[in-house]
């Protein structure tokens, strides 16, 4: 086989583009004669059409021309000949009509013939009404003639009337023959006279009718006449531009075209010349970049780089065989590179924390790493290259478990095994054991899927605390401002029922029935203190009390109430160590957790008591967790999350108020300690309450006090400002006040009070809520009295609060101080007494 080198093919290949050019030339140059050959036909076939359109202008206009002499024709047989010409003519413009070749034009055109046609129709059918009705009136002549009519009566005719009648014949015709029958009363003639009158009548007004259509319908056909000839001349117009931008569209792209041919021509010519002289050094320098590369293929990495300097792709080939020499000098130098490249990413994929699966597009599993052993508990015996999904899901689908998505609806492993490999798939699933894995797959461009595995567990067990937390406290804020308001309506209450019980006489049934209605309000206010000790607000008197000694000290109480056939049993492990709490209150939650088990324990069982040093949960402070376990029915999963709600008991109506256990937890919670609650359905139920544990070099011990409340001193008969907005309650402590022997003024702001004592009124002292409606509180008042007393207001006097709230709330909230004077809400008017030291 003969060789045949890049230069010969190089000048072959510029030969036969020079003659494929030039073919192509001189086809475009045949392609524009063939251009104007074609506008010629064009305009040969335009042109008749224009022809047709504007004879049928002219034949339209002198159709339109002969409608007058037809209207105006005198002889029946002068209209015959006139209708019979417009049948003639109208034919001729439909013959010339069907000749055009434009569709919608000719449909335009034979609407409006039709049109025309049917208007000239009725034209000559009026004429003949009207050439009928004048040879009628001919007859009527003679009938006139020969009537022979006696004159009865002598009518005279003014020069007036007849003045009048000849100018109505010039403004109005049509009036003269009915004015000359009312002024010759013609009807009242009777006979023939009367029916000749009518018959003349009735000829008069329909040749006035018919007049008047024929003029109508000759401006009519000449309307129509102009507006087809419009239409012509439009359609004429139209084809006349067509037929000119056509002519102007093929000269110019002849001349453009021609222009264009030479030009290309010319260049193509140049660019030949300058393609031969490039092609020559193309190939020198080419041959000289193929040497270098049998060398290097040869393995001759020492040999001498190419000098070659091109901006070309002969350049780019010297520089990249320049790239390809250095590559190979670096070649065992990047092998090893690699390695260690591959070793890092080896480790980074066996040392993650997730799970990490990988599957082809035919499901077979490809590479895991040992996080993904460890979260499924596999071994490496379990898993191999190529095994099946099914087969890996039989292993980790191991256990009672359930598959939910994020909305925590149910997920079948059947549609996710489908879509995986098509979109990115995510879902949880729920072991028995309570353990939560999150799967995440993500399809791989190249088919199959990537799954990373996330132990969820903890995480979601932190959720779950934290939005527990976020609804007690929720609750609690809504309890808390239920019991202020309860406390307004208690004090009402109470404060009716107290003057109701001072009132004589009275009955031994309203005696009675007043006291129960008093031992009911005692009830409510016990109950508002325990949705107060739920929202943490109740006022607490914290001691260093020694856990165990409490317990033990309790434990026959405990016995005594859940009954004998309970065995209760101890298990103390804090022997001397404190906690900062309120004890009755402590107490008080032990009681209640044992009635709890006792209510769980019907048929008998065991109550155990036990404590032990440990930590707050999620902390590391110190506590002392005090465990109270029973062996009752337990407590279902669907409601073990709502135990500590106020209100909410599974008890039976009438037998428990559900605030036990709420009181329980708020009570701990505002002591700074935490409670947790498990059980196993039908089988225990166990309560931990965790409580910091006390430090006595950090904290010194917090004693109640046993001080009495601070009297105030008010003169008897004295003036006192109440200061309340509820106006129930305003009403009855007036009422109380008024029996104490007091004068009282109303108020229900505290900025009334205030601009009252600038006016230098004195009152001898000022009983005001807390929370009051305007923009200034009860407590503010107070300080601002006891700042200004020398300034602005002259009065020093005492000011007694009152709140419904709990005192420790007041301090936070409205900067109650310890030495302002304060009274809990409700309040009887004996505590009130032993507040007020009334001196005569």
């Amino acid at each position: 086989m003969r060789f045949i080198s890049i230069r010969q093919k190089a000048s072959f290949a510029i030969f036969a583009i020079s003659f494929v050019a030039l073919f192509m030339v001189a086809i475009g140059w045949q392609s524009m004669q063939v251009s104007e050959s074609s506008l010629s036909e064009f305009e040969a076939e335009t042109l008749p059409e224009i022809s047709t359109a504007l004879t049928l202008a002219e034949g339209v206009a002198q159709l339109a021309a002969i409608a007058p002499y037809t209207a105006g024709s005198g002889r029946p047989f002068q209209l015959q000949t006139e209708s019979e010409r417009i049948q003639l003519r109208i034919a001729e413009l439909r013959g010339v009509a069907d000749s055009l070749k434009d569709q919608s034009f000719r449909g335009a055109i034979e609407a409006r013939l039709d049109d025309l046609q049917n208007t000239l129709e009725e034209l000559v059918s009026l004429v003949r009404e009207e050439l009928y009705l004048r040879e009628d009136s001919l007859a009527l002549q003679f009938r006139i003639r020969s009537l022979s009519i006696v004159n009865t009566e002598t009518r005279s005719l003014t020069s007036k009337q007849g003045l009048t009648w000849l100018l109505q014949l010039l403004e109005n015709p049509t009036l003269v023959p009915e004015d000359l029958s009312q002024a010759l009363s013609l009807n009242a003639h009777g006979g023939e006279v009367a029916q000749i009158t009518q018959e003349l009548l009735k000829a008069h007004q329909r040749l006035a009718l018919i007049e008047s259509r024929k003029n109508y319908l000759l401006i009519a056909i000449r309307a129509k006449s102009e507006q087809l000839t419009k239409r012509v001349s439009h359609f004429v117009g139209g084809l006349q531009k067509k037929v000119s931008r056509q002519r102007q569209a093929v000269s110019s792209f002849v001349s453009t075209g021609q222009n264009w041919i030479i030009g290309i021509s010319v260049f193509l010519l140049l660019g030949l010349t300058r393609l031969y002289w490039y092609s020559q050094r193309m190939t020198r320098d080419l041959q000289s970049v193929t040497q270098d590369m049998e060398q290097l293929s040869l393995g001759l990495v020492d040999s001498k780089s190419s000098t070659i300097q091109r901006n070309d792709e002969i350049g780019t080939l010297a520089s990249a065989f320049e790239v390809f020499h250095s590559d190979a000098q670096r070649r065992l130098e990047v092998t090893a590179q690699l390695s260690e490249q591959k070793h890092l990413l080896e480790t980074i994929f066996d040392n993650m924390n997730d799970g990490l699966s990988v599957f082809s597009a035919q499901g077979t599993l490809v590479a895991w790493n040992s996080g993904y052993q460890s979260l499924f508990d596999l071994t490496d015996d379990d898993l191999y290259v190529g095994m099946s999904l099914d087969e890996v899901q039989s292993l980790i689908n191991r256990g009672e478990h359930k598959n939910v998505n994020l909305e925590n609806q149910q997920v079948y492993m059947e549609e996710v095994n489908v879509f995986r490999h098509v979109r990115f798939q995510r879902f949880e699933r729920h072991f028995e054991s309570g353990k939560i894995v999150e799967f995440r797959s993500k399809p791989m461009p190249e088919g199959g899927f990537v799954t990373l595995y996330t132990d969820l567990t903890e995480r979601k067990s932190v959720e779950s605390q934290l939005r527990q937390a976020q609804k007690m406290e929720m609750l609690g804020q809504l309890t808390g401002g239920v019991a202020h308001d309860f406390n307004n309506l208690l004090a009402a209450i109470m404060g009716n029922l107290q003057m109701l019980s001072d009132s004589y006489p009275q009955t031994a049934d309203q005696t009675r029935y007043i006291e129960r209605a008093l031992a009911v309000s005692e009830k409510s206010s016990n109950l508002v203190q325990r949705l107060l000790a739920f929202s943490r607000r109740q006022q607490l008197f914290p001691v260093a009390v020694v856990i165990d000694d409490l317990i033990e000290g309790m434990l026959d109480l405990v016995e005594y109430s859940v009954g004998s056939h309970i065995q209760v049993k101890s298990d103390l492990q804090c022997h001397q160590l404190m906690s900062l709490i309120d004890p009755s209150q402590l107490e008080n939650a032990l009681l209640n957790l044992s009635l709890n088990a006792a209510s769980a324990m019907e048929k008998g069982g065991l109550l155990s008591f036990s404590t032990k040093l440990s930590t707050l949960p999620e902390s590391s402070q110190a506590a002392i967790r005090i465990r109270v376990e029973d062996t009752g029915d337990g407590i279902s999963e669907d409601i073990l999350g709502r135990i500590f709600e106020p209100f909410f008991t599974t008890k039976p109506i009438g037998k428990g108020s559900g605030l036990g256990l709420s009181m329980i937890y708020g009570f701990v919670k505002q002591s700074g300690g935490e409670i947790k609650v498990t059980s196993e359905y039908g089988q225990w139920t166990r309560v931990c309450l965790f409580l910091p544990l006390y430090n006595r070099e950090l904290l010194p011990p917090n004693e109640p006090s046993d001080e009495l409340t601070p009297t105030i001193t008010v003169p008897a008969q004295g003036m006192v400002w109440l200061l309340e907005d509820d106006e129930e309650v305003r009403r009855v402590m007036r009422e109380q006040l008024e029996k104490m022997a007091f004068l009282v003024q109303e108020f229900d702001r505290a900025e009334n009070v205030y601009s009252a004592l600038k006016s230098n009124l004195q009152p001898d002292l000022i009983i005001t809520d807390v929370n009051l409606a305007g923009t200034m509180n009860g407590v503010e008042l107070a300080h601002i009295i006891a700042r200004e007393s020398d300034e602005e207001i002259a009065y020093s006097g005492p000011v007694l609060l009152m709140s419904g709230l709990p005192k420790e709330e007041l301090r936070k909230k409205y900067q109650l101080s310890d030495e302002d004077f304060f009274i809990s809400k409700p309040f009887t008017i004996k505590q009130l007494y032993r507040i007020l030291d009334i001196v005569e």
